[in-house]
């Protein structure tokens, strides 16, 4: 049976990544049907916080998303950190960045490989029993590595290259770690269950993340989406939040993204203060390792600051 299962689940992630967004709608939902799903969980003790949550909006300048209404409410919960660059452009590098170490030679947005050769986070948080997921919106069942344009509107709503760990071999290859990246509907079920792991790294669709629309809808789905989390006792137990964008939209500035920690570890007494040190995507990955004494992978993470 567990044969059976695998076998189809990789037929249907093979389907899906050959054809991308040309796949049709019954092709996804026969995937969908066989696609294995797991919602690990543990109870690792970390220094400062229990549980990381990183969630990605896209393409802004600094100044355009401190002038938002709804990301100041955010900033207002916790606190702003006013000198964190982004590592390159465009989207993908600094995804691949911010869970492997390095950009790792990718320098555009196109389908990517990386060698099973090199780790990710991944490989340090399971070799400690750290549970982890990634909660992908609008990707059409777990374990998907295409593109999917949303079958009643066509909007483009999920793409690859916003899903950090699945432009690494180290992770398609494995159907377990395939089998946690998820969609937002798995969110919600994991939520409510008790079951979210202790990693997430979550990516809005292509609208909700400001990328095809603005930074005035990202700000008003980041508050509609976080300001219930953030009394979910479920969700807050000693969990560090960190919402950030993955690039400037100019690339003649200095890549500064606008971001802010929040969550129940981020004592209330440092709610609506700003920290002005240096800070970057290595800096996610610096901090978890640090946590968590996961060590780390020898490359632009062992030298990133941490938050903490």
């Amino acid at each position: 049976m567990w044969s059976m299962v695998c076998l189809s689940f990789w037929l249907g992630t093979a389907l899906a990544q050959t054809q991308y967004t040309s796949t049709g709608t019954a092709a996804i939902a026969k995937a969908r049907a066989t696609a294995l799903t797991e919602s690990p969980t543990s109870n690792i003790a970390g220094k400062t916080f229990d549980r990381f949550v990183t969630i990605w909006l896209e393409n802004t300048d600094y100044s355009m998303a401190a002038a938002d209404a709804n990301l100041q409410w955010i900033a207002s919960q916790g606190i702003l950190l006013n000198n964190y660059l982004a590592i390159t452009h465009p989207s993908q590098p600094n995804y691949v960045a911010a869970v492997g170490g390095s950009t790792h030679g990718v320098t555009g947005d196109s389908f990517t490989r990386i060698s099973s050769a090199s780790k990710t986070i991944v490989d340090l948080l399971e070799a400690k029993g750290v549970s982890w997921s990634e909660y992908e919106e609008d990707s059409p069942y777990s374990g998907f590595e295409g593109d999917y344009v949303n079958q009643k509107t066509g909007a483009n709503d999920y793409v690859r290259k916003h899903n950090p760990l699945m432009s690494y071999d180290s992770v398609t290859s494995n159907l377990d770690r395939l089998a946690k990246i998820k969609n937002f509907t798995m969110f919600y079920t994991d939520l409510n269950n008790n079951q979210l792991p202790q990693w997430i790294f979550i990516t809005p669709n292509m609208t909700n993340d400001g990328h095809d629309t603005s930074v005035t809808t990202a700000g008003k789905w980041a508050r509609s989406f976080l300001t219930p989390l953030l009394s979910n006792a479920n969700f807050t137990k000693k969990t560090l939040v960190l919402l950030t964008f993955d690039e400037s939209e100019n690339y003649a500035n200095n890549n500064q993204v606008f971001s802010v920690l929040l969550g129940d570890a981020v004592p209330a007494s440092s709610h609506g203060t700003t920290d002005t040190k240096a800070y970057n995507h290595y800096s996610q990955m610096a901090t978890v390792e640090n946590n968590w004494n996961l060590g780390n992978l020898g490359l632009s993470d062992a030298t990133a600051s941490t938050f903490f």
